[in-house]
């Protein structure tokens, strides 16, 4: 069955006939012939806002600038007191193939707003309504008018009142001819990845814009089509746009490179879908059906599963980071488990005010463990629409789930351009600790100030080694995580409880800097200092910890009195140490040597 397309666009206060001739006289005879020919192209479907305006402000009231994304906008204003107003115009465009039609409007929060006396209202620019039926032909563009005003009363609120107010625009393609030339077109739908059962990337209300590598630039991916395939180890990738960068499919997204730091985005994450997984004997079974060794480990055997199964099959065991604890009750029920998480593609960057996620530029360190905690819930802030998602610093568990599908055959374990031991993933070698760096090898000794190779050196090497750059990466391509090992020790919210159940005890052993404990879903709390015991008397299932202690020779050693917080990935000058799988431990204290990592999800999604 055909489907519409559709592009929900979302205000957030925040969707020839040739007929052969043939000329005869008496004997004489020519013969014309024509040929041509014909392409059908296929339609396109580019619906989306573009040109804001700056606030128009009376009165006393602020007006912050638009922040844009193609189907997304978001302002913020403040009103003081009566008759304030702030007024906007933002353009709609059709830039596809394919005429549209409005297909349903409905304004939000207008009767909660009216009641605190402010009118929120969004018409056409000459003062029209907006309402059903109204068409957007190929290359039309229509200029709407969002005004927010404070009536004019007699009195003022004492407090601050927050109001969400917001307009979804529905449209869809037209049938039939157009008098614009264009015609109707089958509608598409979204790609969805059959593998993944249902786990497609949640674009956290298309806060996220998702990206595709074309073999020399990040360019915005068109989502009807294929832009992701776990089966051949490409993951999701999305990004976080800079505010009041628009971009469109098809569309350069720029990222630092060596020379520049240039750069459209703020953050890069990839996706990690839900699964179960299974580890036979020690250290996981080859392909072969040979077992696995200290050295050279076999595969994680990885099943995706749908949300709805909250159960593992058989001898698998369902990956604790797909369960998300919402209200730190300790229970889990069924609208609390999620189809995969978003983690940031290469370890923080920026600064503790503005943390960004970015390739090629050294990682935010020497911070305590609850300023790199902070700054984690920062990059909520820059989504367009945070409604129900939540950000945060990486937990134990969400370290292990990049890790064990890694070592799947959806990750570089699986990527057949590696053979025997660079099947590891590659150390970050760079002494500077720039992001996204390599050693171009499996974890050896030596370092690099810059590191060895970039990570979008993405050339095969052959024999076995792929590539030099992107086998640092989960994947050993460009779609997947970064700097899990090497580069620096990235501190995770993994903590022994029994080395001080108040938090905020400074001591030589912990120097954190909590002044009382987060809510529980933000940690994974260990109860002993042995790991086969270290999750109340037994093992930490999918943590990395005791499941895969050593794998590849992986440093491993774990958390004390003394030292309460796990750190993971080992360290740039790390000989076969450093690894997916290595672990060691901190005070919590601020150190140049650890970095962190932030976490995106959809809350019961």
């Amino acid at each position: 069955m055909k489907q519409k397309k559709q592009r929900t666009l979302a205000i957030f206060a925040l969707t020839v006939a040739i007929v052969a001739t043939t000329v005869a006289y008496a004997v004489l005879q020519t013969t014309l012939n024509i040929s041509g020919t014909v392409v059908k192209k296929g339609g396109t479907w580019n619906i989306y806002f573009t040109n804001p305006s700056s606030a128009s402000v009376t009165g006393t009231a602020k007006g912050s600038n638009i922040t844009l994304q193609a189907t997304n906008l978001n302002f913020s204003v403040e009103l003081y007191k009566p008759t304030d107003s702030v007024t906007y115009t933002v353009d709609i465009k059709n830039g596809g193939t394919i005429d549209a039609v409005l297909d349903s409007v409905s304004l939000t929060g207008v009767d909660t707003a009216k009641s605190n006396d402010v009118t929120y209202n969004v018409t056409y620019s000459d003062g029209s309504a907006i309402t059903k039926g109204n068409t957007l032909n190929i290359d039309e563009t229509k200029t709407i008018k969002i005004s927010v005003k404070y009536d004019d009363v007699s009195s003022i609120s004492a407090t601050d009142i927050k109001l969400n107010v917001g307009l979804t625009l529905i449209y869809v393609q037209t049938s039939g001819s157009s008098t614009s030339g264009g015609t109707g077109g089958s509608g598409s739908t979204i790609y969805t990845d059959s593998v993944l059962v249902g786990n497609d990337p949640n674009l956290l209300n298309n806060s996220l814009t998702p990206v595709v590598y074309d073999g020399t630039n990040w360019v915005v991916a068109d989502t009807t089509k294929k832009w992701y395939d776990y089966s051949n180890q490409e993951w999701a990738n999305a990004v976080i746009l800079n505010s009041g960068v628009t971009k469109n499919v098809g569309d350069i997204v720029t990222v630092p490179t060596d020379t520049s730091t240039e750069t459209d985005v703020k953050a890069m994450y990839v996706w990690i879908p839900r699964y179960e997984y299974h580890i036979e004997g020690t250290y996981g079974t080859h392909l072969d059906g040979t077992a696995g060794t200290q050295g050279l480990p076999g595969q994680i055997e990885v099943r995706f599963i749908p949300r709805s199964q909250t159960s593992a099959d058989g001898n698998y065991i369902l990956h604790p980071a797909f369960t998300w604890d919402n209200d730190s009750n300790g229970t889990i029920i069924a609208s609390e488990h999620i189809t995969g998480i978003w983690v940031g593609k290469f370890e923080t960057t920026g600064d503790s005010s503005t943390p960004t996620i970015l390739p090629n530029i050294s990682s935010l360190r020497n911070q305590t463990v609850s300023a790199q905690f902070t700054t984690a819930q920062k990059f909520a802030t820059y989504l367009t629409n945070s409604s129900n998602t939540d950000s945060h610093m990486m937990k134990n568990s969400e370290w292990g789930a990049v890790a064990y599908l890694s070592q799947s055959i959806y990750g570089k374990y699986g990527n057949t351009l590696y053979t025997g031991a660079n099947k590891e993933v590659y150390k970050n070698d760079s002494s500077g600790f720039y992001t996204g760096r390599s050693s171009g090898k499996p974890s050896a000794s030596g370092s690099s100030s810059t590191g060895t190779c970039l990570y979008n050196d993405i050339t095969d090497r052959g024999d076995g080694t792929g590539s030099c750059g992107a086998g640092a990466s989960t994947t050993g391509n460009i779609t997947g995580v970064y700097d899990m090992s090497g580069g620096a020790w990235e501190s995770i919210m993994g903590y022994l409880t029994t080395a001080s159940s108040t938090w905020g005890a400074a001591s030589s052993g912990n120097n954190a800097g909590f002044t009382s404990a987060p809510d529980s879903k933000y940690y994974d709390s260990y109860t002993s200092t042995t790991a086969t015991t270290a999750c109340n008397g037994g093992i930490c299932y999918g943590h990395a910890l005791s499941e895969t202690s050593g794998w590849y020779s992986d440093i491993a050693n774990f958390v004390h009195a003394n030292f309460p917080w796990f750190i993971r990935g080992g360290y740039y000058n790390g000989s076969t140490t450093a690894g997916v799988f290595g672990l060691g431990f901190s005070n919590g204290g601020a150190d140049n040597s650890n970095a962190s990592r932030d976490v995106l999800l959809a809350e019961g999604a």
